[in-house]
């Protein structure tokens, strides 16, 4: 398949069948089930469902979409992942030079990563799971969600997939080191542990998988609709769905190199410039992992960013009434509350992040990120509560 013709998503509104059809029919899929590994046709097939009926019993309809739609999305943007020109001038496919098995391997990691965002149930957090990760100490269940979800991963999966007719599958070694691939994701890989982490192709395709899910940061990965009307969510999950619709294009990987479009809601200055840097330094990120994916030929060469210097010039139709969202009513709540949503390496602060991780990231060439809305809100010299920041965020920082 090439790139320049991509097959059409499933709607937004997805049928269990219609994404079982499209992940099945990806290419991705077609090299995995070439593999000899027992069971797996029946396996992706009880999972897909498995992950459908999750996201019917989530209730946190506030989350940006951890469900069947982000999955067909990672799906088709690993099938379209084109490889770096070789010397005759042809640009193969990822999945093309995968091994069966290791196709396999990804297709599982991938499908599993964020299987832990779709259930609440605190049971399945591990034996030795630190006294934090606690639900009962935690007042807001979707911040617990997050913080937890690759924790619970492993006993959510053989929980929910307990009983079936793949069982040796479920206890081979190669299902493991998916597993544990999956699991990688909330990690740098410079923190990637485990037997699994000494096969360079491993790491690779563990890289492929922390990549794609970075590159997933287009408006389609939230109903924002649905936010603007009926306001759903507390204040992190509705400036998620508010970042998400800062991206205008699919990001995909074509020829080795992406290429990032971004939009500015309508009527804003130059106040939300620092949200820009730090979009800007989340694609960089990927940069992090070019070591590894250089074990299996698929390297970023590459990121192209439209206006890179400045605010990109397009307005996004669905953002048209940010200030009217409770708590982002001005400029300077709207930047806050956005950056408090990026990982910390994207902020590239050094206050946020140890300085062997500030280190690590110089391979990223991240730009510096003016946070100084974030300092006035959140203090320095105690901690100030949700209400606080929000609330200073409204007056601009200051009072």
């Amino acid at each position: 398949m090439n790139s320049a013709n991509p097959r059409p998503l499933p709607d937004p509104e997805i049928s269990l069948r219609d994404a079982r059809d499209f992940i099945i029919g990806s290419p991705l899929a077609r090299r995995a089930l070439l593999s000899t590994q027992p069971s797996l046709t029946l396996f992706f097939h009880d999972l897909l469902e498995v992950v459908y009926r999750l996201v019917q019993s989530c209730h946190l309809p506030e989350f940006t979409d951890h469900g069947l739609p982000h999955l067909c999305s990672l799906i088709e943007r690993v099938s379209r992942w084109e490889l770096p020109p070789t010397a005759g001038g042809t640009s193969p496919l990822l999945c093309e030079i995968l091994t069966p098995d290791e196709a396999a391997m990804l297709l599982i990691a991938l499908l599993i990563h964020d299987i832990g965002m779709l259930s609440q149930n605190p049971g399945d957090l591990p034996d030795d799971a630190p006294p934090l990760q606690r639900k009962a100490l935690w007042s807001d269940v979707a911040t617990w969600v997050r913080q937890t979800h690759v924790a619970r991963l492993q006993k959510l999966l053989h929980r929910v997939m307990r009983g079936r007719d793949y069982q040796g599958l479920l206890a081979s070694g190669f299902f493991q080191s998916a597993v544990d691939i999956a699991k990688s994701h909330q990690r740098w890989p410079w923190e990637w542990s485990g037997t699994w982490t000494a096969n360079p192709r491993y790491r690779g395709l563990a890289a492929v998988v922390a990549v794609a899910d970075l590159l997933d940061e287009d408006s389609a990965r939230c109903d924002t609709i649905t936010l603007l009307e009926h306001r759903e969510g507390n204040l992190t999950n509705r400036a998620h769905w508010l970042r998400h619709a800062l991206t205008e294009n699919r990001v995909v990987v074509v020829k080795g190199q992406i290429e990032v479009q971004m939009v500015k809601p309508p009527g804003v200055s130059n106040a939300i410039r620092p949200l820009y840097s730090a979009l800007r330094n989340h694609f960089r990120l990927v940069l992090l992992y070019e070591t590894d994916l250089k074990a299996i030929d698929a390297p970023i060469t590459n990121i192209d960013f439209h206006r890179a210097t400045g605010l990109p010039d397009r307005e996004a139709a669905s953002l048209a009434d940010w200030d009217k969202i409770d708590g982002f009513a001005t400029e300077e709540a709207f930047c806050y509350q956005l950056l408090c949503t990026f990982m910390a390496p994207a902020l590239k602060d050094a206050r946020r992040i140890s300085a062997d991780t500030l280190a690590a990231l110089r391979v990223a060439s991240l730009e510096d990120v003016d946070l100084s809305i974030l300092d006035r809100c959140q203090g320095s010299e105690e901690p100030r509560t949700e209400f606080e920041q929000t609330f200073l965020a409204l007056a601009g920082g200051s009072i």
